[in-house]
């Protein structure tokens, strides 16, 4: 069977059942870019670029209303993030960029400036202020009604169907970030005969 004949089969990740509860595959998954081109197979080109340009279109309708919440709420978005991670429990500029996504030193000049602006205290440790969790709800209320907005669009059923595929992508994103973790994790051995 070619790539081509696989069609959406390639979508389909095996499991097995031991004693009456789903177990994953004990085949060992790709990583990166190499899970996209083995596990998610796109039929060809054309879809591809369909996928690309619908995703751009959303991001470009989305800018404006990014814009507008840091207008609304007086901060940009990673300064909102990196607080919402010190909210969520954590206590160091590591934890904080681990969250988010970026380098300790970048976390770290974020921390002193929500800390300048008296969003977060750094002694005795790391938390948020009552300034800092009054701007969170504000941004919690905006992104609630901006929600709103897009499932006003979509209407309920869409707006369901939406929540399960963006839990779908998440899930297989995160499963290729663990793996990739694992597989580095694990030392390569060689088999010699």
């Amino acid at each position: 069977m070619t790539i081509e004949d696989a069609g959406t089969k390639a979508l389909a990740v095996p499991e097995r059942v031991a004693d009456g509860v789903v177990q994953p595959s004990d085949r060992v998954h790709p990583n990166g870019l190499e899970a996209v081109q083995t596990e998610h197979l796109i039929g060809n080109v054309g879809d591809a670029l369909r996928l690309l340009d619908a995703v751009e279109r959303v991001r470009g309708h989305a800018h404006p209303l990014i814009l507008g919440l840091q207008d609304a709420v007086g901060m940009k978005m990673p300064a909102a993030l990196m607080l919402n991670a010190i909210a969520n429990g954590r206590r160091t500029a590591d934890d904080v960029a681990e969250q988010v996504g970026t380098t300790p030193g970048e976390a770290e000049l974020a921390i002193a400036e929500l800390e300048a602006l008296g969003m977060v205290r750094t002694t005795p440790g790391l938390a948020v202020t009552s300034l800092g969790q009054a701007r969170l709800s504000q941004l919690d209320g905006l992104t609630v009604r901006v929600l709103d907005v897009i499932t006003g669009i979509l209407g309920p059923t869409d707006a369901a169907h939406l929540v399960r595929l963006l839990h779908t992508v998440a899930d297989g994103l995160e499963s290729a970030a663990v793996t990739a973790t694992v597989t580095q994790a694990i030392p390569q051995v060689a088999l010699h005969n």
